[in-house]
């Protein structure tokens, strides 16, 4: 009896653990596809739109929030662990049509990635600086005939998925 007071303490006044970085796509594996459909128009959309900032359904948030609120239960994840999970769901999720809309603009999102990855480990593991987007975008259009505001900003968005998969992973492993 004694033994299990003693190991009762233990269990309070241990640190909590970080969330195991190999649940969390439980989330995109628990979102409906009608869910996913609109987020991939809502990608496509926002990768054509120029002068606006991306945007997104509000069922595409409530999917996710319902299958992150699933998978919290399932494997005890903090508010933390929650809220990264579902920044990294939306952005791997869309990751597919991003890679696809790059490639039918002529610019190969592996390369893309590459620049991306090329990136000190420290600048990955959080969102991108203003500065640091700049110049990875700058870099990756070199062709002088899609030097314009459009694909700049196209640009921009697919190292936005690329950032947020990588920081919001970080993020989670953290909470």
């Amino acid at each position: 009896m004694r033994i299990l007071a003693i190991a009762g303490l233990f269990l309070v006044a241990a640190p909590a653990q970080a969330a195991d970085l190999a649940t969390i796509d439980c989330v995109a594996g628990k979102v409906d596809a009608a869910i996913v459909a609109r987020l991939h128009a809502d990608v496509a959309r926002n990768l054509a739109e120029t002068g606006k900032r991306p945007n997104y359904d509000p069922a595409v948030g409530a999917g996710i929030a319902r299958a992150a609120a699933a998978c919290a239960t399932e494997y005890e994840w903090s508010e933390a662990a929650v809220k990264a999970a579902r920044v990294y769901t939306l952005a791997k999720l869309g990751m597919s049509v991003a890679e696809r809309v790059m490639g039918e603009r002529g610019f190969e999102p592996a390369a893309l990635e590459e620049q991306f990855q090329a990136l000190p480990e420290e600048s990955r593991n959080r969102p991108l600086t203003a500065e640091e987007n700049q110049g990875l975008v700058r870099a990756a259009v070199t062709d002088e005939a899609k030097q314009t505001r459009e694909y700049a900003e196209m640009v921009n968005e697919y190292f936005a998925f690329l950032s947020t998969i990588q920081y919001a992973s970080f993020d989670f492993s953290q909470a």
